[in-house]
């Protein structure tokens, strides 16, 4: 009887233990709402964390986030996270609420939302890679050009992504809007779960090279790939003038025979207006130094131009920004002059 009681106080204290230690690792997980924004760049001591507004964990965005957060954490010292997010528009609330600190965005999102009043407390820190629509099928689907998706049941991207107002935009220009398919707003995992589930026919990803959700996908069933024709190309642009025919190289995803023809958009590094001069200047300086660094560590970052304030897009570069790029460009200038 003592030991019978002996064994159960024990398993009571072990429970009590359990169930204290699962109430702290909840307590760890971060939430844009909490965090601080960031001190005087870059002495913050550890005590506020800069926040990274990223995307879906399978996308590019936040596996990227994660590598830029590396990036600051190594060479600078500062605390970094790198947060998930529904992507493009839930990034620009939460910068314009300075509820994170950068985010990225993709180019068409900042136009559709140029009149918004959020998009007025944003800065571009500095231009990054192009994001290029994918349309996914499985092979045996019989989908094979833009105009078999008609009836079929499409995943768009979720609510608040670039992926999903690029997805219909398209969808539109081509006549597919309303009910002549039938939308899911699935996540990237969610999508590629649903092909492999057969609940979706196709879905849209729009993401950096290569996408992991379809790398995955492809390497377990035979995918194929839907081109994007270039008179579509042509009538996007004429009423948004953002896109840019990209192809899908051969041989980005297993199973590929050829080429894909496809539409790209950049994506940008955002950041707060009232970030400091010095901690903007800072952030894009160490960014573009370490760009070899950030280029071995994560392939979408191949497709990062050289620092350079060059390309106009709907918000304005940040002063500490321009800035650094004008030292660059002048340094570079001289240094050309010194070797004549």
């Amino acid at each position: 009887m003592e030991k019978r009681l002996l064994f159960t106080g024990f398993l009571f204290i072990f429970l009590i233990l359990a169930g204290c230690t699962a109430v702290e690792e909840k307590q760890e997980i971060p939430s844009p709402a909490l965090v601080h924004p960031l001190s005087e760049y870059p002495s913050n001591q550890g005590k506020d964390v800069l926040v990274i507004a990223t995307g879906d964990m399978s996308g590019v965005y936040y596996s990227l986030g994660q590598a830029i957060a590396a990036i600051y954490e190594k060479h600078d010292g500062v605390a970094t996270a790198a947060q998930v997010t529904n992507a493009s528009f839930q990034n620009i609330e939460l910068i314009s609420k300075k509820e994170a600190d950068l985010g990225f965005a993709t180019v068409d999102v900042l136009s559709e939302m140029e009149e918004d009043d959020s998009i007025q407390n944003l800065k571009v820190l500095t231009e990054l890679y192009s994001n290029y629509i994918h349309i996914v099928t499985l092979k045996h689907s019989g989908i094979t050009s833009f105009k078999d998706l008609e009836g079929k049941r499409i995943s768009v991207g979720p609510d608040g992504s670039g992926t999903k107002l690029t997805a219909e935009r398209t969808l539109s220009i081509f006549g597919l809007d309303g009910n002549k398919v039938e939308k899911q707003f699935l996540t990237f995992t969610q999508s590629a779960d649903a092909l492999r589930n057969g609940t979706i026919d196709a879905a849209f990803f729009s993401s950096g090279l290569p996408n992991p959700e379809i790398t995955t996908l492809a390497s377990q069933m035979p995918i194929s790939l839907i081109p994007i024709p270039e008179a579509m190309v042509s009538n996007l642009n004429k009423e948004f003038g953002i896109y840019t025919i990209k192809e899908i190289p051969l041989g980005t995803y297993e199973g590929m025979d050829e080429s894909i023809q496809t539409i790209s958009v950049k994506n940008v590094l955002l950041t707060h207006k009232d970030l400091s001069e010095k901690q903007a200047y800072q952030l894009v300086s160490s960014l573009d130094t370490h760009l070899p660094e950030l280029q071995k560590t994560h392939s979408a970052a191949q497709d990062i131009p050289v620092a350079e304030a060059k390309v106009e897009f709907p918000v304005d570069y940040h002063p500490g920004a321009k800035k650094y790029f004008q030292k660059k460009e002048t340094t570079e200038s001289e240094s050309k002059q010194g070797g004549q």
